[in-house]
């Protein structure tokens, strides 16, 4: 059984965060491969959800194989599309938040061909005459075609404002990997969520150790329903340091098998992180003592111990200070 059955035989179907991969398949004339969807009655985007152990560029090759019988290699992060306005309800009633990369892709083999059951016919469109489609098929689509290097993100709806010491998004939903851990027990479960980098004057990156198993890392955390990938950053770094902020790059999306973290009670989440990078507005250092045992700036070339892998990537990746968003 795969990871979203065995996830919705034990929630149903509530609305639960899912992390998924679009293909955005362009072949050697610029025209974009749309397909008649089975399940909705517009056209759409090849792509799924992430199985366990995948990254977005795994999972992005694998669908686009399976949908539309295209080999195809992701060369370009399009933009993260995770807000409450793209939330999809099926129509066997199941209700997702998405958290979705769109890559763009070019064909390196196979055979193009529907395979029938989730796509009943694909064509390629010229980017003048796309078809009717859904609100984040359509958003994509625009994204793809401004062609930016940095990959689109939906920036706060507070419009930057820092948010008050108790505040949410207004649709947000409060500790939802906690309700949805309480209701699927001990299954593996994919979390996403987001992270800040912030940077002073002096070149010095801003860490956290964490009071639970005395790891560095970069302040962040998981996502709420009813929030967007950047309203998470927003929230997650005022909650554990009381900086407000405002994210103004997408470094990087990214998870694989090996992001996957085992807690102390056993539990077992592959983590799907965006990466910001973060300009401070507002509000002082000051660590919340439950989760945060201290924070503070350290040089790039002096990060401190014991730092699990993935976070070092993250700060690789921040210095690298690339035009593209970085995935995997």
């Amino acid at each position: 059984m795969d990871y979203l059955h065995q996830l919705r035989a034990r929630v149903g179907s509530r609305k639960i965060i899912l992390a998924y991969a679009t293909a955005l398949i362009v072949n050697e004339r610029g025209e974009l491969l749309w397909q008649k969807r089975g399940d909705f009655e517009w056209w759409g985007l090849p792509g799924g959800v992430l199985e366990l152990g995948e990254s977005f560029s795994q999972c992005c090759v694998r669908e686009a194989l399976e949908e539309t019988g295209y080999h195809v290699e992701p060369v370009r992060a399009v933009g993260l599309y995770s807000g409450p306005q793209f939330d999809v309800r099926y129509p066997n009633g199941d209700e997702v938040q998405q958290f979705t990369l769109a890559l763009e892709c070019r064909i390196v083999g196979g055979e193009g061909r529907a395979d029938g059951q989730e796509a009943r016919a694909q064509t390629f469109f010229s980017p003048s005459a796309f078809p009717t489609t859904s609100p984040w098929y359509a958003a994509m689509a625009r994204g793809w075609q401004k062609g930016q290097a940095h990959a689109f993100f939906e920036p706060p709806r507070s419009g930057g404002r820092p948010p008050r010491s108790n505040a949410r998004p207004p649709t947000a939903n409060g500790d939802y990997i906690m309700q949805l851990r309480a209701a699927v027990g001990d299954l593996p479960l994919i979390g996403v969520g987001s992270n800040g980098i912030i940077f002073n004057e002096a070149g010095e990156i801003l860490l956290i150790q964490r009071a639970d198993n005395g790891q560095w890392n970069t302040p962040g955390g998981y996502s709420d329903l009813g929030e967007n990938a950047a309203e998470t950053c927003v929230r997650e770094v005022y909650e554990e340091i009381g900086l407000h902020v405002e994210p103004t790059r997408l470094i990087s999306v990214r998870t694989q098998a090996d992001y996957s973290v085992t807690y102390l009670n056993g539990d077992q989440t592959q983590v799907c992180i965006a990466t910001f990078a973060c300009r401070v507005v507002g509000g002082q250092l000051r660590p919340d003592h439950g989760e945060v045992a201290q924070a503070a700036y350290f040089a790039p070339h002096a990060l401190p111990e014991p730092m699990p892998a993935r976070a070092r990537q993250r700060i690789t990746d921040a210095l690298l200070n690339l035009p593209d968003t970085l995935f995997s």
